[in-house]
């Protein structure tokens, strides 16, 4: 019953999911096409107007909406391939969590319980129920540690949206020998910050 329930809601995702990162592929591709033809200077003196509330907002409703607002395309695979492998495991460990509780609620004590083509002891079936429902647990969590982690990232992200990373910012440290009074020299680092 709630494996046929996650499976009808994940089908549910997927098919809201599709509508809804079909569009932000297809604004990607009409902004790069009017990228092309656009003047520096003209970008640079754009509004600033790159919203980091908005950002937080798109990546709490949708996760990864937020990185696409931000034009972190790249970390749109990491999300879902993160959250999918836990999902997955949700799912996996829950399956076998209610396989091990049933075994228990139908085998006499005593007895052994067929699971999966293994045999288990009465005994051991509590030990299993356990350790799936541990794991089905930690998944949920991990789970919504990647939720969570996709929103605070795109927030960041939208805070240094017009940061400025330029050549001219550069640190360099390299080892050097220092002559003081011509008789002594000692060797030591130099850090040159250049702004």
């Amino acid at each position: 019953m709630i494996l046929k329930n996650l499976t009808s809601a994940f089908r549910k995702i997927k098919i809201a999911g599709s509508w809804i990162i079909i569009p932000g592929f297809l604004l990607l591709a009409v902004n790069g096409t009017r990228a092309q033809g656009t003047d520096t200077a003209v970008v640079k003196s754009a509004p600033l107007n790159h919203s980091p509330r908005k950002a937080t907002l798109y990546s709490a409703i949708v996760p990864g909406l937020g990185q696409a607002y931000n034009r972190k395309y790249w970390k749109i695979p990491i999300i879902y391939g993160a959250g999918g492998a836990f999902a997955y495991y949700v799912v996996f460990n829950q399956v076998e969590y209610q396989k091990f509780r049933k075994a228990i609620t139908n085998t006499d004590p005593g007895s052994r319980a067929l699971i999966d083509g293994r045999y288990f002891d009465y005994e051991s079936l509590p030990r299993g129920r356990d350790y799936y429902r541990r794991y089905r647990d930690l998944s949920v969590l991990g789970l919504g540690l990647i939720y969570f982690l996709n929103i605070v990232d795109a927030m960041i992200d939208a805070q240094f949206y017009y940061y400025d990373v330029s050549d001219d910012l550069s640190m360099k440290i390299q080892p050097t020998i220092f002559n003081e009074s011509g008789t002594t020299s000692a060797i030591g680092f130099r850090i040159d910050i250049v702004f």
